[in-house]
């Protein structure tokens, strides 16, 4: 009789030993570290002929050569900065060393998973005088005029899948050359930097990893004319619409991340406004940026 109540006394001991063991909390899970940055998360993506800007507080530092655009034309030395609210300020160095002015803004507006939108802004200036890198003729006709082009234009971007986004963008760019040129034309006028035009810009990037992309765009001007008579008998300026076959063109390019904060860009262009500038119909860039 006394050998069950000190088997039950025992049996109880043991319970409210092990009653801590028991109550205490499973150990909590590590938590998992968010995936490296790639070249579409917002470090590292692509601002040019896209809805994006730079983050809050970045810097971009841009070299690059040959381009086409009124932005990196002849050259590039771009200094950017991310303002902030989607807001990206730009200015290309390159373009004050050989007598040009190039400013730009871009605003990121509208951000969802599949859908963005932005709005850009630029102003451009050059003054023939200054424009040292021309020579002979060129450099005679030139040195008697000034031009002006304000590009604006509204992009939207969609990251459809983890390896496609597609990009539109339409832009009004208003030109205006300021002298007289004659008959003999100029860099400034054949290469369209002082032509009014409506355009539109469809492009795709595949990314083919992490670090790679390919980008293939198109530059479709519904709408382009050039001055072709300035200081005429009334002081009138006449302009001359320019047909398709001669101002469109088309870019394909391969981006690179080199390391998370070096990005190389090799482009290659297609179109007669390449032609007149550097004397062949197809012809490369590159480009080199570091965000800090």
């Amino acid at each position: 009789m006394t050998r069950r109540p000190a088997a039950l006394r025992l049996a109880c001991g043991l319970c409210l030993l092990s009653a801590p063991a028991l109550a205490a909390d499973p150990p909590a899970a590590t938590a998992a570290s968010p995936p490296p940055p790639d070249l579409r998360s917002p470090e590292q993506r692509d601002t040019r002929h896209s809805a994006y800007s730079l983050p809050h507080s970045t810097w971009a530092l841009n070299v690059g050569a040959l381009g086409i655009g009124g932005g990196d034309v002849f050259a590039k030395l771009g200094v950017a900065y991310g303002v902030g609210g989607g807001v990206q300020l730009e200015l290309n160095l390159a373009h004050v060393g050989v007598g040009l002015m190039n400013f730009a803004a871009q605003w990121h507006f509208v951000d969802t998973r599949y859908f963005d939108l932005g709005a850009g802004l630029g102003f451009w200036y050059g003054h023939g005088d200054w424009f040292w890198i021309a020579r002979g003729v060129t450099r005679d006709v030139v040195s008697k005029l000034d031009v002006i082009r304000v590009p604006v234009g509204l992009t939207a971007s969609a990251p459809l899948l983890r390896w496609l986004q597609l990009d539109l963008s339409v832009e009004y760019t208003y030109g205006q050359i300021f002298g007289e040129f004659g008959d003999e034309g100029s860099i400034f006028h054949d290469a369209q930097i002082g032509a009014r035009q409506l355009t539109f810009r469809p492009g795709v990037r595949w990314f083919i990893s992490p670090r790679t992309s390919l980008e293939l765009s198109a530059h479709l001007p519904a709408y382009t004319s050039l001055p072709i008579e300035l200081a005429g008998d009334a002081g009138e300026t006449h302009y001359r619409k320019v047909p398709f076959s001669d101002s469109w063109s088309i870019e394909a390019a391969l981006r690179s991340s080199l390391t998370s904060n070096v990005f190389g860009n090799l482009r290659l262009h297609y179109g007669n406004v390449a032609d007149a500038l550097y004397g062949a119909s197809l012809y490369p860039s590159f480009e080199l940026e570091i965000r800090l």
